[in-house]
């Protein structure tokens, strides 16, 4: 079975402490799917987050769910766990 992708995007190169609660709310979601999901960071400055219409902090599940930065995690979630299914669907067929 493939992964779920999830690009986390923050503003590369600004002190930690800007993006760190952040962070933390999308991981406390990603550890739950460890063995689901496969994570990249990459800059909220690119064009690509500028093509999800990203500002400071965003996720992107699979390309297609965007989500800001006050997202809420239960959504998060939510996104991750339809993801995997439509995964474990693409491979029973």
């Amino acid at each position: 079975m493939s992964r779920v992708k999830v690009d986390i995007f923050i503003p590369v190169g600004v002190c930690a402490c800007q993006f760190a609660h952040f962070m933390d709310k999308v991981f406390n979601v990603l550890v739950k799917y460890r063995d689901q999901v496969e994570f990249e960071i990459k800059s909220s400055f690119s064009d690509e987050a500028k093509s999800y219409k990203i500002g400071s902090k965003g996720v992107v599940v699979n390309g297609t769910e965007v989500f800001s930065e006050y997202f809420k995690p239960d959504k998060l979630e939510k996104a991750i766990e339809r993801a995997i299914k439509n995964e474990i669907g693409k491979v029973e067929v």
